[in-house]
């Protein structure tokens, strides 16, 4: 039993030093990216209006009756 609760522990610890390490990459990669987003020249009134994705427009589809 002894062998089992300090496997547990071990393990425990072993996981949470690898999501640390995880966390801290996330987190310097959001920085990062943050940077170089505040970094880039902020568009024109006229450039982001332009930028915006535009969605399809969708087709009329015909609709269906039910004659029996």
């Amino acid at each position: 039993m002894p062998q089992d609760k300090n496997r547990i522990e071990r393990a425990t610890r072993e996981s949470r030093s690898i999501i640390a390490g995880e966390r801290q990459a996330r987190e310097a990669k959001t920085a990062r990216l943050r940077a170089q987003r505040l970094s880039s020249d902020e568009p024109t009134p006229a450039e982001s209006a332009g930028s915006k994705p535009r969605t399809a427009a969708r087709k009329a589809t015909p609709k269906v009756s039910d004659v029996d």
